[in-house]
């Protein structure tokens, strides 16, 4: 047979929302033929090769163009060393991104390092201040926790004071089990203290003190500290205060008297 039927033209079909973002996010919202990026000049989808020469709707065949180079190109052929600085251009992109985020995750990979040596290092200053125990998975959660908030140092720090003032030890030499946990529970408040003002930390270790010897007006003992401070009374004479008072009623009147 010498003729054939002809073959059906491609028709041009509407590009979605959704892949001409894709397309402007790889092509970096600038316009491949001239460079001008939005929102100075208004983007377009263009087909690379166009559909009336047989070019498919694949999004590898997307290009971004700017609406001028858009109607001016028609249905041109970009030339081949647009075609290949195109491709050579998302290729540098994503071999960049590939590199950053080969980057990022041996940063995060090592933070986690840090992150772990910093809480086994925290716990085994524990186990020393509280020999014949040791943390268990949820005691960890908290050092990693107490880490993040206060710093290692801090937490540190928190551990020796709370090790001094409660945990007590049986004639074996191993830690009382009651007073060990009593000691780890008042670490995250001893880290809160360490970051307030000094005057402020004071007058918390001065209500801790009284604290563990009499019944204490909670609601109303650091205003009445703090009136006492601003009446004259110097903080070590209140500590000696807490020290000595051997009730709520004792404390609160020797502190009303330097209040004006």
């Amino acid at each position: 047979m010498a003729i054939a039927q002809a073959p059906i033209p491609k028709t041009r079909k509407s590009i979605s929302k959704k892949t001409r973002f894709e397309v402007f996010k790889r092509d970096g919202f600038k316009c491949q033929y001239c460079g001008a990026c939005a929102p100075e000049v208004v983007l377009e989808v263009d087909h690379i090769h166009p559909v009336s020469k047989d070019g498919d709707h694949d999004i590898m065949n997307f290009v971004t163009s700017c609406y001028d180079c858009n109607r001016g190109k028609s249905d041109r052929l970009l030339t081949d060393d647009s075609v290949v600085a195109v491709q050579r251009r998302q290729l540098e992109q994503l071999s960049e991104r590939r590199e950053q985020l080969e980057m990022m995750l041996r940063w995060r990979d090592g933070l986690r390092s840090i992150d772990t040596d910093m809480a086994e290092k925290v716990a085994d200053a524990w186990h020393a201040a509280a020999p014949g125990w040791t943390l268990n998975e949820n005691g960890m959660k908290d050092i990693r926790k107490l880490i993040k908030t206060f710093g290692v140092e801090a937490v540190l720090s928190a551990i020796d004071t709370v090790s001094t003032q409660y945990i007590r030890f049986g004639a074996d030499g191993k830690a009382i089990g009651e007073s060990t946990n009593a000691a780890f529970s008042k670490i995250g408040g001893v880290c809160r203290l360490s970051t307030l003002p000094e005057l402020d930390r004071q007058l918390y270790y001065a209500r801790g003190i009284l604290r563990r010897r009499v019944y204490v007006n909670e609601g109303y003992v650091m205003e009445l500290m703090r009136a006492a401070i601003d009446g004259g009374m110097g903080i070590d004479a209140l500590t000696d205060c807490a020290r000595k008072s051997r009730s709520w009623t004792d404390f609160s009147d020797v502190l009303h008297a330097w209040i004006p």
